[in-house]
């Protein structure tokens, strides 16, 4: 048995670079500029396909029309080493054909070039995903019995394709064998029937009294389990919306119930903005119970950030456990204010 949450996931990108050139010396000893326009391609969670087409010229320094000018087309296979949610480097390599005319002069080639380099991707700067990137390649042409330039790149990454993943988080259930009376409900699952439970709704996981009220004489956690939110974003996904009425449910059903809502994060791309993320995430659900008739004095959000994780953040399913909001029972020696 398993809780499906939902995740977004970005299959193609555009990306739009300035290029300074670092010529070749047997060519000149001026510079080049240039424009590279690349259409990325999501293989799998590193690697990238990635079609490029790019056009510039490269001074001589000579008087008339003596500079090269440069077009090529071609494609790369990128690695990027940390995915791509986060900030990210990445390596790649390819290459394609190339065209270098030398105005007002005969030198006119079509040929091949191949270029590798490494490069780094930042985390996204908004919350469509547009991200900078920037990439130092060395440049082989075939012009001219062979040419090798370096290409220094700056620009702008917008994702322009998505595809929304289910993630299928298991668990295990330990069956028990409970006596129970016939034809007596336990709706909550609680172990105290509905006759005798005086607050109804109680979450899953946590410790009841003997007339169904979460005890608060302790401090008690549970996992939200699907409470999820969209890319990068403390937007709550439909699912996390649907999954937070039981919640609503349970601390409107124990009026003296106070709890903290922490949120949680992996340890993918900066420390004090995954800290600010969960803070927001946290603050999120806090308002969404509000909005469903909850007080707000039963409630308290913090976030954790990255401090608090539950699994290693080495692999993929790590980080997916990490990426959380508990349920926390403020037990009554440890006071019950509620901030935001």
């Amino acid at each position: 048995m398993g809780l499906a949450a939902d995740s977004i996931q970005h299959t193609r990108e555009l990306s739009v670079m300035g290029v300074y050139i670092d010529p070749d010396s047997d060519r000149t000893d001026e510079y080049g500029s240039a424009v590279r326009a690349i259409y990325g391609v999501r293989l799998d969670k590193h690697w990238w396909f990635e079609p490029q087409v790019f056009g510039g010229v490269i001074e001589t320094g000579e008087s008339g029309f003596t500079d090269y000018y440069q077009q090529g087309l071609g494609a790369d296979i990128s690695y990027r080493f940390f995915g791509d949610n986060e900030f990210s480097p990445y390596a790649l390599i390819g290459g394609g054909v190339s065209r270098n005319d030398v105005a007002n002069n005969s030198s006119s080639e079509f040929g091949g070039f191949a270029n590798a380099g490494l490069g780094l991707l930042t985390s996204p700067l908004t919350q469509s995903g547009l991200r900078i990137r920037g990439d130092a390649r060395y440049f082989y042409d075939s012009f001219d019995s062979g040419q090798s330039d370096i290409h220094f790149s700056l620009g702008l990454t917008v994702p322009i394709g998505a595809v929304r993943r289910q993630i299928i988080e298991k668990t295990t259930i330990v069956e028990r064998e409970v006596l129970v009376e016939k034809d007596f409900a336990d709706s909550d699952s609680d172990g105290v029937v509905d006759g005798v439970d005086q607050c109804p709704n109680t979450l899953q996981g946590l410790e009841v009294d003997s007339v169904g009220c979460v005890k608060t004489d302790r401090a008690q956690s549970v996992v939200l389990l699907g409470v999820t939110f969209d890319f990068n974003s403390d937007r709550l996904t439909a699912n996390a919306r649907d999954l937070l009425v039981r919640t609503a449910d349970a601390l409107k059903g124990q009026a003296d119930l106070r709890v903290e809502l922490a949120g949680h994060t992996d340890s993918v791309g900066a420390e004090e903005y995954n800290r600010e993320l969960s803070q927001r995430r946290a603050d999120s659900v806090r308002d969404y119970l509000i909005d469903l008739g909850v007080s707000p004095d039963q409630m308290r959000a913090n976030g954790y950030g990255e401090s608090q994780p539950v699994r290693g953040n080495d692999t993929e399913e790590g980080r997916e456990r990490n990426r959380r909001v508990e349920f926390n029972v403020i037990s009554r020696g440890a006071g019950t204010g509620a901030t935001q």
